[in-house]
């Protein structure tokens, strides 16, 4: 199986429930839990990956913290390679306040930190010529790493043979497609969400977006449609959506998005094609919102397998 690299995004993630509204200024609510979980992109994915059994490092950049030595005995715990975790000060670990609703939807509240002192220098070479697929995922909020130098970086992993896959987050600054000029001609796989996509393209339609990030340079696009599951077009052919599993009522969407790009990867990982890894993908994203936490729900390759073939779509 090939091993994954997952390169981005990290944050310790305290996970409110429910949060429907805020309480005026003054006043106090209970709510049902507080819970601390690994967040970010880069570490869901590879926790995810771990858990699915798939071979995994994580590069990202935590601070010289609680939550730094957190969110690396997290990893660890899941088999997750550490090795290119680079821990760093002066600026704290990643957090980020999940408040999340009851219907399962969430918000965030977000101190961007040592994610967005993650550069280009904190690569572990290394640990990039032990993988043979490199993930880039949480675009935008990664401020010392967004464009030129994330386009250095993909096209020196394309040099190496690298399958080179990329994934965005929401862009707190609302700058969108400035920050990554440059980047997408060295992109063998994107995949973001629905939302992130169109802001990044200004169409709304599936075919058109994917077109755009065609002529970018993009060579396969995969947008993320929530419950609606996944559009997967390669270039050159016509798009095509997979459908998820909607007899699963969400308990927290948190890391539904990561979750599914796992489940994507682990597919690739063994060899699968675009289908089989996207029907995968929607299961392992199944999962993840069976449970709160974005990782908590996931399980093995083999019991996921064992869900699709019990539930039909």
């Amino acid at each position: 199986m090939k091993k994954i690299l997952c390169c981005g995004s990290v944050t310790t993630d305290i996970l409110v429930k429910p949060v429907n509204s805020i309480p005026t200024p003054g006043t106090l609510r209970s709510v049902e839990s507080i819970t601390t979980c690994v967040g970010g992109c880069a570490t869901n994915c590879g926790i995810d990956l771990g858990k699915l059994g798939v071979p995994v490092a994580v590069s990202c950049r935590v601070g010289e913290d609680f939550y730094g030595e957190f969110i690396k005995a997290e990893l660890k715990k899941y088999n997750v390679d550490i090795s290119p975790v680079v821990t760093k000060g002066p600026s704290p670990t990643t957090l980020s306040i999940a408040c999340i609703q009851s219907t399962g939807e969430r918000s965030f509240l977000y101190n961007p930190a040592s994610g967005a002192d993650y550069c280009l220098d904190d690569i572990n070479w290394d640990a990039v010529d032990e993988c043979e697929i490199v993930f880039y995922t949480g675009a935008m909020l990664l401020t010392s790493f967004d464009g030129v130098p994330c386009a250095e970086f993909l096209k020196e992993c394309q040099k190496r043979g690298k399958l080179t896959v990329f994934d965005t987050a929401w862009d707190f600054d609302d700058i969108w497609l400035p920050k990554l000029e440059g980047v997408f001609e060295y992109i063998d796989i994107f995949m973001p969400s629905y939302d992130e996509a169109a802001r990044l393209s200004g169409e709304t339609e599936l075919p058109k977006i994917a077109d755009f990030f065609f002529k970018k340079g993009v060579k396969n696009v995969i947008i993320k449609i929530g419950a609606d599951g996944a559009y997967v077009q390669p270039n050159g052919e016509q798009g095509k959506i997979y459908p998820t599993y909607k007899n699963v009522k969400p308990i927290d969407t948190t890391g539904a998005g990561d979750s599914f790009c796992a489940g994507f990867l682990a597919g690739l990982a063994q060899g699968w094609d675009f289908e089989h890894s996207a029907k995968f993908g929607n299961a392992v994203g199944t999962h993840c919102i069976m449970a709160v936490g974005a990782s908590t729900g996931i399980v093995s390759i083999e019991d996921t397998l064992k869900f699709m073939e019990e539930n039909t779509l």
